[in-house]
């Protein structure tokens, strides 16, 4: 099975990113030392595909991979976004009666676009090691998406051969991802004193335009984020490598010139696939979760976040996860404010401010007080957003999420006092104790983080924050709880076709509990 998706898409590859097919229309293997030095080509080739997978974004393939690799899955888990469209009858995904044919898209999109070019780059970068340092970062960046949402998978055995493929425990994951990132940063800090301003993968790369010290702090940033989600699995590795990824001579990122967005190039355009879901399709909506804390901060980032419900004029109000969406017609709700141009989100500044806000309550050296990153996190995404009054903002004691009416059904609504709506406030208190202290930067960072839904799925599965509300229907038939809510995706069907030796051996001996969506990953242990 992955042999031969390899095979194929390389041959879509070469002669989709290139003009020059006659050049490539041969034994990619015998491809002669002429084709890789051509202004890296050979090699370059295969970067904006990775990239493009990262967060699916690829032109070639549309929106619908996105749409059910992360907007029906993590950016409705996580409270970002709301679905007003009842998919399936209304009951899929949003109500936890999970699609297996859009999980197939999550398990094997990654495999076919970033695995399988990381191959192509492994293979051929033996005289430019920088090549694949790159491509070793950006397959972590897109892997890790992979694992945090199904747990043990295919990793260390990929393109050894054969067409089923042996799975790796979650925790051999990630001591790998660690292992490949600090020799990723180890490269390119050797490269970058050797050849100073030297950019060979200028021409392809949709991230940094080539600039190899901004990927040292993006790996040095992930470094942190990955060290994070294990901290209740590992804490004494999850600090070591927490303090090596900020300690680290070039560090993390400090200023939103530092964001890793993917971006259109001269040559490759890259549309924003949530604009066509959100405008063209109608697929979705803001998610009421996030609009509630924005309301209800009178946070000055909420019109660069939502626009205004068109069924109420001069509100914002956005759509429930779980409901029963035959009551009324709820794409009337908020829109999300994103444009087709709008650069993909991977990771900012902000968000990094705030991994270390949380490293510092925990102990960890992380250059400051958790304070200090966190009002640090704030000013960063208030500035992100070009939003005024950051100040008035991080000294309201008061400010709560606010309560959420339903117009259409009251069975929805979450009024105030309900135990599932936040009471956390914004400004900093030393005396709140670290739980309450910890909800206040998750809160934070989970505002400042949108609309990265895979992410903020991560910290409030890992962290238990900020307060999500659950979904109202649960057709999960008692294999997700309603309050402690979807832990992961189950392995889908085509895997269990195409692979089952190995899919069946994980969900039995790595996964930790029955292959559903209530079984906890190896990192979500916060009691």
């Amino acid at each position: 099975m992955y042999r031969h998706k390899i095979f194929v898409l390389l041959i879509i590859v070469l002669a989709g990113c290139t003009k020059n097919f006659d050049q490539y229309n041969t034994n990619p293997a015998q491809a002669t030392n002429s084709d890789l030095n051509n202004d890296f080509a050979g090699l370059g080739v295969f970067i904006p595909q990775m990239e493009q997978n990262v967060v699916v974004a690829d032109p070639q393939a549309g929106v619908a991979p996105y749409q059910t690799i992360q907007n029906l899955n993590a950016d409705i888990f996580s409270g970002y976004n709301g679905t007003p469209t009842g998919f399936s009858g209304g009951s899929s995904n949003s109500q936890y009666n999970i699609n297996g044919g859009w999980s197939n898209k999550a398990f094997e999109n990654p495999y076919n676009n970033i695995m399988s070019a990381w191959l192509q780059v492994r293979t051929r970068a033996v005289n430019q090691p920088d090549f694949y340092a790159l491509a070793n970062i950006i397959k972590v960046a897109g892997m890790h998406r992979v694992t945090d949402i199904f747990g043990p998978i295919p990793y260390s055995q990929y393109g050894i051969g054969g067409f089923e493929v042996g799975y790796d425990s979650q925790q051999a994951i990630y001591n790998s991802f660690f292992s490949e990132l600090d020799s990723a940063i180890a490269t390119f800090t050797n490269f970058v004193a050797a050849n100073p301003g030297v950019t060979p993968a200028q021409n392809y790369d949709l991230v940094y335009q080539g600039n190899y010290v901004e990927w040292i702090k993006f790996a040095n940033s992930l470094k942190l984020r990955l060290a994070m989600h294990i901290v209740y699995a590992d804490p004494v590795l999850a600090q070591s490598e927490a303090e090596s990824a900020v300690n680290n001579s070039y560090g993390v990122m400090t200023a939103n010139t530092d964001n890793a967005f993917l971006s259109s190039s001269s040559t490759i355009v890259v549309y924003n696939p949530l604009y066509t879901i959100n405008v063209g399709f109608g697929d979705i909506r803001m998610g009421a979760v996030l609009g509630s804390f924005l309301t209800g901060y009178s946070d000055p980032r909420t019109a660069s976040y939502m626009l205004p419900a068109p069924g109420f004029p001069g509100t914002y109000i956005g759509v429930r996860t779980g409901i029963d969406l035959s009551q009324g017609n709820y794409r009337q709700m908020s829109g999300i404010n994103v444009q087709l141009n709008s650069p993909i989100q991977w990771m900012t500044a902000a968000e990094v401010y705030f991994l270390r806000a949380e490293g510092a309550l925990r102990g960890w050296n992380m250059g400051g007080t958790a304070q200090y990153f966190y009002q640090l996190g704030i000013q960063t995404s208030f500035s992100q957003y070009s939003a005024s009054g950051v100040a008035g903002y991080m000294t309201n004691a008061a400010s709560t999420a606010a309560p959420y009416t339903d117009p259409y059904n009251k069975a929805n609504n979450i009024p105030a006092g309900n135990p599932n709506l936040s009471t956390i406030t914004i400004q900093w208190d030393n005396s709140g104790g670290f739980e309450t202290s910890l909800e206040r930067i998750i809160t934070q960072k989970y505002i400042a983080m949108f609309p990265n839904g895979q992410e903020a799925w991560t910290e409030f599965r890992r962290t238990r924050y900020p307060k999500i509300w659950p979904v109202v229907e649960n057709f999960s038939n008692g294999a997700i709880n309603t309050q402690i809510q979807i832990r992961r995706l189950p392995y889908p069907p085509d895997e269990y076709n195409n692979n089952n030796k190995f899919v069946t051996q994980a969900a039995s001996t790595l996964l930790g509990g029955p292959d559903n969506g209530g079984t906890r990953l190896w990192w979500d242990q916060k009691p």
